[in-house]
């Protein structure tokens, strides 16, 4: 598994079809904390608007960066399609992740509030569901599920958009309730955390079952 997702890493990195969501991520990032973004955690709220769109997007670039005859020879030479759509869903969760990270720690050396190492860590951790949310969005949104790009980016933006609509609803809804009111972080974290990974899961299972027929 390892070797496959280095080797799904490197292939993402040669189409450099990651560089929007990233300069995207950068731009607003440095944007919402070029002044005094107000107290931490709703300034993380906004923060997760930001990483959970950028996540869905990185994880379609990953799981199309294959064109469908590549993507067959890797499917062949990893022993199935469920090896492939995990190694796909490992690879995005580790760079969404590292968004939550990078996002969680840019305002704690450019906000003049003090961020205490609890807060950060409430802050990471909301980060980090929002953005595994966005790859479960990615990965349903992705080959083989969506065989065509341009299709698959108007899904994942319409799923993205429908969740903000849906409220105080979890996962995504009532992270953001929570940490804009500053109540009930921990609860929110738990509930919407374990959703995250299961709908993570449901995507690569639904994914490995499609994949014979549409790959």
């Amino acid at each position: 598994m390892t070797a496959l997702v280095r080797y799904l890493l490197a292939d993402v990195l040669r189409t450099q079809r990651w560089l929007p969501p990233l300069l995207l991520f950068a731009a607003v990032l440095g944007m919402l904390y070029a002044s005094d973004a107000g107290p931490p955690l709703p300034a993380y709220a906004g923060t997760c608007v930001l990483v959970y769109p950028v996540s869905a997007w990185l994880t379609v670039v990953i799981a199309t960066a294959e064109d469908p005859v590549r993507r067959s020879v890797t499917v062949v030479a990893a022993g199935g399609w469920g090896r492939v759509q995990a190694a796909v869903a490992v690879l995005a969760s580790l760079a969404a992740v590292v968004l939550a990270a990078v996002a969680a720690l840019v305002p704690v050396l450019t906000q003049p509030r003090p961020y205490p190492p609890a807060t950060v860590l409430e802050g990471f951790a909301a980060l980090a569901v929002c953005a595994l949310v966005g790859v479960g969005v990615g990965v349903l949104c992705g080959r083989p599920v969506i065989t065509r790009v341009g299709w698959s980016v108007l899904a994942s933006a319409a799923l993205v958009v429908l969740v903000l609509l849906f409220g105080r609803t979890p996962p995504v809804g009532n992270v953001l309730w929570s940490l804009s009111h500053q109540d009930g972080v921990t609860g929110a974290l738990a509930l919407s955390g374990a959703l995250a990974v299961l709908f993570v899961v449901a995507a690569t299972r639904l994914g490995t079952a499609l994949g014979p027929r549409r790959g």
